[in-house]
């Protein structure tokens, strides 16, 4: 009888524990929950958030870099609300330009940063 008792007593304690890591995790998918990516590129999904949600943004430019002939940025103060998602991970567009996964010419081209000529000579 108690070893009865022992197993569904474990059997509980593991349902909730599968239930409590699942909200958990999933929290982070509720930010995508309903948005279809805003562009692919490799095997991540990119959201941009406050575009896709329609959600304010404050009304400045963002700059992620420059080089000798353009300048790229966002169009407003955004940058932490761009994700690049695939089964493994969840990372910042910023952290994933600094971390060599995507180029400053490659968010430009998926329409993810804007650029700007850069008017001074070098």
């Amino acid at each position: 009888m108690n070893k009865i008792l022992i197993g569904i007593v474990l059997f509980i304690v593991g349902i909730i524990i599968m239930f409590i890591s699942l909200f958990i995790f999933n929290k982070e998918d509720d930010l995508f929950m309903g948005l279809k990516p805003k562009a692919t590129y490799g095997k991540y999904k990119i959201y941009d958030v406050v575009e896709q949600k329609g959600l304010p943004c404050a009304e400045a430019i963002e700059i992620l870099d420059s080089d000798n002939k353009y300048t790229y940025y966002f169009n407003c103060l955004k940058s932490d609300q761009i994700y690049l998602v695939n089964d493994n991970e969840v990372i910042k567009v910023k952290d994933a330009y600094n971390q060599g996964i995507i180029t400053k010419e490659k968010l430009y081209e998926l329409n993810i940063i804007n650029r700007m000529v850069n008017d001074y000579e070098e």
